[in-house]
């Protein structure tokens, strides 16, 4: 993907769709990072304040050639373009009053430090927006705000666990498993980006500003909502896990193949005798325990048997044609491998490359995660180094540059 990186200028574009908008990024972790990301792509200014060790995604793996370095995470590289970078020590009177001014100056925050934090360094939104009424705040916590569990400190797993959502994964005789790629943290992220943007939108109409905090455990308790609350609340039922089979139509699963797995679904008849079909339309189609498909993966050990060496005789290319040939929508499941290569990515210009003073070759990253045609998606700047901005920002409230070296002996920033 052809990007618009310009280095560490970061020279904006009036084009982009959220030009103007001014956030401070702040506590640190994937989901507030995600959040300024997002937010950054599409043309905020959105600044990260970080403790002057930084923020704990530059310690997080991958590293390239893995050598550690906090210019160094991929998972930084990722989460921090677009954003400019300010260190600030907040155990000290000076770095606090710094941050206020700050948060004022974008009258947006997006935070994930724990709230009790907020309240001991008097940085809360009621704190905040005392003198500035049209300040907003996005909270993001695992747990929520006013509640037994408020200062419980949690990661991905144990989102997972509380929601309930890990009930439904993994294999039925073996313990649930959490979500992987800390997905909730990402989804926490995309969420706090969306309340940021709605609270801005109404204080625009209204001139008041707002404090949204978020739960991680409620946003993926949503996604149960529909496909396991329900079912139990109007039935009783609640399915547990099925491992790589749904217990709800035949065949519905990931199957075995001979590089790799498949996914086959069939729940469309036109598509079963269509699969029926390329296997030469074999006797067993017949059995009576197909009759009702609905009731088949009651029998999956005994029916998989018939079909499932089939499969193991190809490759995903080979069943990818195939079944592209006659119509049947089965998926190989890919590795991340193929992932990065893949031909429909490229089509697409997904992949953005980035120049880093930390690396000799460009950095490849993933791209938009949409495309718009007017007010387009950009990397306009690289992953900012720790603290390399902080004179810059700084000097917008107006710390003269001259008091910089002080600030910095003193560990402040």
């Amino acid at each position: 993907m052809t990007t618009e990186t310009t280095g560490e200028s970061g020279a904006g574009d009036s084009r982009a769709a959220l030009a103007g908008m001014t956030v401070l990024e702040d506590g640190g972790g994937i989901a507030a990072s995600y959040a300024g990301k997002l937010l950054a792509d599409l043309g905020a200014d959105v600044v990260k304040v970080e403790c002057p060790s930084g923020d704990e995604v530059r310690r997080k793996s991958p590293f390239p050639e893995d050598e550690p370095g906090r210019e160094r995470s991929g998972l930084h590289l990722f989460l921090d373009t677009n954003k400019r970078s300010v260190t600030l020590n907040l155990e000290s009177s000076a770095g606090r009053r710094m941050y206020r001014d700050l948060a004022r100056r974008c009258g947006t925050v997006i935070t994930s430090r724990q709230i009790a934090e907020q309240r001991t360094l008097g940085l809360t939104w009621e704190d905040l927006s005392a003198d500035a009424p049209e300040f907003n705040q996005v909270t993001i916590t695992v747990f929520g705000i006013g509640t037994q569990r408020e200062g419980w400190q949690a990661e991905s797993l144990i989102a997972s666990l509380a929601s309930g959502i890990s009930y439904r994964i993994g294999d039925a005789d073996r313990a649930p498993l959490g979500l992987p790629y800390d997905a909730p943290q990402f989804q926490g992220g995309i969420h706090a980006a969306i309340a940021a943007l709605l609270a801005r939108r109404a204080t625009r109409e209204d001139g008041l500003g707002q404090h949204a905090w978020l739960s991680i455990v409620d946003i993926i308790s949503n996604v149960m909502a529909g496909a396991g609350v329900a079912p139990f609340v109007f039935t009783g039922q609640s399915r547990g896990r099925a491992g790589t089979h749904m217990n709800a139509f035949y065949p519905w699963q990931v199957t075995p193949v001979k590089d790799g797995y498949y996914e086959v679904i069939t729940m469309v008849d036109r598509q079963w005798n269509r699969f029926m079909e390329l296997m030469g339309d074999p006797d067993w189609q017949h059995d009576e325990r197909l009759e009702n498909r609905w009731l088949a993966f009651q029998h999956t050990e005994e029916l998989d048997a018939f079909w499932h060496p089939w499969m193991a005789e190809r490759t995903k290319a080979e069943l990818m044609e195939l079944f592209g040939e006659n119509h049947i929508s089965f998926q190989p499941v890919h590795t991340i491998g193929e992932v990065a290569e893949s031909e429909q990515l490229r089509a697409r210009e997904f992949w953005a490359e980035i120049e880093h003073p930390e690396f000799e070759e460009s950095v490849r990253l993933p791209g938009a995660p949409y495309q718009l045609s007017e007010s387009p998606w950009a990397i306009r700047r690289r992953a900012p180094l720790l603290g390399e901005h902080t004179a810059e920002v700084l000097s917008e409230v107006g710390v003269a540059r001259s008091e910089l070296a002080r600030l910095r002996r003193s560990g402040i920033v």
